[in-house]
């Protein structure tokens, strides 16, 4: 991929490609060049989510949360809140480890100041 871009497949071009692999009688190397895919990996990946009864539709691009990347405002319970600000609290420690290579008010020794 020189470009850097990705190929998108219609769902019923994946069909008709896992359909045609199905009846036998070719690769999935000898297929992947028939319909002018780029690797054979994606054709068997195809086979393979369709054997699993899984959508051959694309997902890219789609979220799978209701709200995904924003901060939730509503818990069922205290407990489900306490549990969601620690685990925000964990990730920012991370981050700024990972930023500054030491604990949010530790000097560079890695000692606590006071």
């Amino acid at each position: 991929m020189a470009n850097g871009k990705k190929t998108t497949y219609l769902p019923s071009f994946k069909e008709e490609a896992v359909r045609r692999y199905l009846e036998g009688g070719r690769s999935y190397q000898q297929l992947a060049d028939e319909l002018g895919l780029k690797d054979k990996k994606i054709l068997r990946e195809w086979v393979t989510k369709f054997q699993r009864g899984e959508s051959l539709e694309d997902g890219r691009g789609k979220a799978t949360g209701s709200r995904r990347g924003r901060p939730r405002t509503q818990f069922a319970s205290v407990e489900e809140e306490l549990s969601y600000v620690k685990a925000e609290r964990d990730y920012l420690k991370k981050l700024y480890r990972s930023r500054f290579g030491h604990e949010w008010g530790a000097d560079k020794s890695g000692s606590i100041s006071e």
